[in-house]
């Protein structure tokens, strides 16, 4: 067996060279849409979180060489790493206010997908995994909050973890596994650290290199109005995209002579691309329903573009880092298990749901209601399946993710005031 290893070894070498070839093929050469409005700029969002969530890297591994997961000397550390270390102000700040920006462009991001219905047929994977990825963001954030050992973050923690407890049967088992204990000491800080450090950042990497893997296949998602087009010219009627079509956008008609044509219904085409991929005669193209297609090449046109909203947004990180830091960046004192603060806040992100745990009758209640309003998110693909694209068709469907909108963001500054 062993002898075949190499030959084995020398064939995935080749087979990765040749995708390494496509891939500088596809990106010196393809075209893509052309932003044309606001809303098409913010498909940006998604390049815009990779860079954001390289620089949490990178600043959090040289916070890594002098932080101290000790509750003794947690606090301390952090102070020491901003008063002490050169640049460390520029560390530990760009750290925190990144996190809260990390979140920000992925709600921006997921909702985005959500108003141009992007979550259907062969994009419901990424769906799930980007749902994967918002899930680890939010967990990693949770973690990273605790680190600092502060007076509000202790007790965010102590909150936090206490409304797991309302979950039948497992949820006592759940506070003491992530506690470590009875109570958030030590032991708590120790496996928030191993979760932040270690755990969820390999999962982060994980799905997020399979993530990016499918976008790149599937294309980024178009907009609405566009639809497959049918070069009568070159199509010779074989029917294959009418079977593989999941949205049944395709059927194939009477055309000239004995040859059968396929013809796509624009208020059920999704734009999925799956037809384009997977006709013989390459007859397939995207096509606006309102005019002509702007399209550009991915590079360099595309790449400048995507860059220059990464950098605006970076711009603006900075700005918050030098500047705002003061309205970011609540001030810590030491976390003491003896004092509870007057009012307790968990990060931004969390303020929302936070505050309906505190409006409704009961935790577990509270609990049930973000936990539906999850896996409805989750699960999308599975509840909106077909259907027309285009926002102007679909009054309700858009009326509601207009409210879920809203709703979050009414919750969030009800939290903050509150």
């Amino acid at each position: 067996m062993n002898r075949f290893f190499p030959t084995r070894l020398v064939d995935g070498f080749k087979n990765n060279i040749r995708k390494s070839d496509e891939l500088k093929h596809s990106v010196l050469n393809d075209a893509t849409v052309a932003p044309d409005r606001f809303w098409d700029v913010l498909s940006y969002t998604g390049t815009i979180s990779v860079f954001l969530i390289l620089i949490q890297v990178v600043t959090g591994l040289l916070l890594l060489f002098y932080y101290s997961p000790n509750p003794l000397k947690a606090f301390e550390s952090v102070i020491a790493i901003k008063n002490e270390i050169p640049n460390g102000f520029l560390f530990v700040n760009l750290h925190t206010i990144n996190a809260k920006l990390i979140v920000l462009v992925l709600f921006i991001h997921m909702f985005r997908i959500m108003y141009v219905s992007a979550h259907r047929g062969p994009r419901k994977n990424q769906w799930y995994t980007g749902s994967v990825l918002m899930t680890l963001m939010l967990v990693t954030g949770f973690s990273g909050y605790l680190l600092p050992w502060s007076q509000q973050s202790y007790w965010a923690c102590v909150i936090g973890t206490e409304a797991i407890r309302t979950v039948p049967l497992a949820g006592d088992l759940i506070v003491y596994l992530l506690r470590g204990g009875k109570e958030v000491a030590g032991p708590t800080l120790s496996i928030f650290y191993m979760l932040h450090i270690i755990f969820l950042p390999a999962g982060i990497i994980v799905f997020m290199w399979y993530h990016i893997k499918k976008v790149w296949q599937t294309g980024v998602a178009a907009p609405p109005e566009m639809i497959a087009g049918i070069n009568p010219e070159t199509c010779v009627g074989c029917g294959v995209c009418e079977r593989i079509c999941p949205f049944s956008a395709i059927r194939m008609m009477s055309g000239t002579g004995s040859k059968s044509m396929p013809e796509v219904d624009g208020g059920l085409c999704n734009a999925c691309r799956l037809c384009l991929d997977k006709c013989p005669t390459q007859s397939i193209t995207l096509k606006s329903q309102s005019g002509p297609m702007k399209t550009e090449p991915i590079f360099p046109h595309n790449m400048l573009h995507r860059m220059s909203a990464t950098v605006v947004t970076i711009m603006i990180l900075f700005a918050g880092v030098f500047f705002f830091h003061g309205m970011l960046i609540e001030d810590k004192i030491p976390a003491d298990p003896f004092i509870t603060p007057d009012r307790i806040k968990p990060d931004w992100y969390f303020m929302g749901p936070y505050q309906v745990l505190k409006i409704m009758p009961s935790e577990f209640t509270g609990l049930l209601s973000l936990l539906a309003i999850y896996l409805v998110l989750v699960f999308l693909p599975v509840i909106d399946k077909k259907g027309p694209r285009d926002p102007e068709k679909r009054p309700l469907y858009i009326l509601l993710v207009k409210t879920s909108i809203f709703s979050f963001i009414i919750f969030t500054i009800w939290g903050f005031l509150s």
